[in-house]
């Protein structure tokens, strides 16, 4: 086999040392599919209490009872959608915000336009934002028993008890009734009256759950508070109702002391260009020559090799010259190798091959005095042929 064919990869070779990537790449793509199919695919029915969706952790199950009640149902996922709904209506909203997609002044903004409304655990901004004096008071066990409603609202008096998970407290002196009492002054629902209609606060999104829905009074509070009006928006935001602002400009994100700064920096430049160059003087013209003598540069690169103490560098070039010339004396092809050319030598001055082939190819200086005998043997070996030629006339 020769050296071209034992560097170059056959495409078994490559597709050898490729094989542990190509399974990881494979490995991947099988459970990016896996992931998809049991996680992407049944995102939307999963989501918790989504309309029409009849697993444990939807709504399906109350939709469809309000539904058979004469309530209207309007499913948003925007808050664009859901203000749709809303408009010429005499309508209730319904927002459960699991992941805090829309903002405190959004939420605001779409219950004035709703007669009623029901907002499941509403985080810190939104009950600044639309239930002043109302805080969030913790939670209660998973396990805990339903709660016993003990307050005037009608929708919790026909519940009587509810399921309670995350509570609210209020501060004294706030119009607001809370129900569904817990320890410390907690409360599991918390109404709030309005001109339009009451603002209720619940603190358990698992009570309108199909999984939960029958437990204790959870249907008759769903129904009380959602079958209020003929008009129902059922409202989830989704990642639509986040705001994105235009990124910062660059002037906006560059610090006030960089301009100034700057301007500083290229005066100091200016200045140092001036200090110098008066110091230093123009710039003075000179002519440089245009032909290097042949020996100047021979020399040169000798001086080089020496300090370098690159003896096989500097032989193997005196060689390639020789070799040049000799193959030219020879009459022999630019492609004829160097063993050939000194092969043609020795014939011609019958001489042994292996004597010649020495000075031209195999023989390595370890010392200048052998670099300079060396020297001299291919100085020789040309200066022979030269004169053999010239004596013969051969070309």
């Amino acid at each position: 086999m020769s050296i071209a064919e034992s560097l170059t990869p056959t495409v078994r070779t490559r597709l050898r040392r490729a094989g542990f990537w190509m399974v990881c790449a494979v490995g991947a793509l099988v459970i990016t599919l896996i992931a998809i199919a049991l996680t992407g695919g049944n995102a939307a029915q999963t989501r918790p209490l989504q309309a029409d969706s009849p697993a444990p952790s939807g709504a399906k199950g109350l939709v469809t009872v309000l539904e058979e009640h004469g309530v209207s149902i309007t499913t948003a996922d925007s808050a664009t959608d859901a203000a749709e709904g809303l408009a010429g209506a005499h309508a209730t909203l319904f927002v459960y915000d699991e992941s805090g997609f829309l903002d405190a002044r959004g939420l605001s903004q779409l219950a004035e336009k709703a007669a009623n409304v029901v907002i499941m655990t509403p985080d810190f901004a939104d009950l600044r934002e639309i239930a002043p004096g109302v805080r969030a008071g913790g939670a209660e066990p998973d396990d805990a028993a339903p709660v016993a409603a003990q307050c005037t609202v009608p929708a919790a008096q026909a519940a009587q008890t509810a399921d309670v998970l995350y509570t609210f407290r209020i501060d004294n002196g706030v119009d607001a009734h809370g129900c569904f009492p817990a320890t410390d002054g907690r409360y599991g629902l918390v109404a709030i009256p309005r001109a339009a209609g009451p603002l209720t606060l619940l603190g358990d999104p698992n009570a309108f759950s199909n999984e939960a829905i029958l437990h204790g009074g959870n249907a008759a509070l769903a129904l009380n508070l959602l079958g209020a009006n003929d008009e129902l928006v059922w409202y989830l935001p989704t990642i639509a109702d986040v705001e994105t602002d235009a990124p910062p400009t660059l002037g906006e994100l560059t610090p006030p002391w960089v301009v100034p700064f700057t301007v500083l920096l290229a005066l100091t430049a200016i200045a140092a260009m001036f200090w110098r160059g008066r110091r230093l003087g123009p710039v003075v013209v000179e002519k440089l020559p245009v032909h290097v003598p042949a020996r100047e540069t021979v020399e040169g690169r000798a001086r080089l090799y020496e300090r370098g103490n690159a003896r096989v560098h500097a032989i193997d070039t005196l060689r390639m010259g020789a070799v040049s010339r000799l193959a030219g004396l020879l009459g022999l092809p630019p492609s004829t190798t160097a063993w050939q050319v000194a092969d043609a030598t020795a014939s011609l001055l019958a001489r042994d091959p292996r004597q010649v082939r020495a000075v031209l190819v195999d023989d390595l200086p370890s010392s200048d005095s052998q670099l300079m005998a060396l020297s001299d043997a291919v100085n020789d070996l040309e200066t022979r042929v030269r004169a053999t030629i010239d004596e013969t006339g051969r070309m």
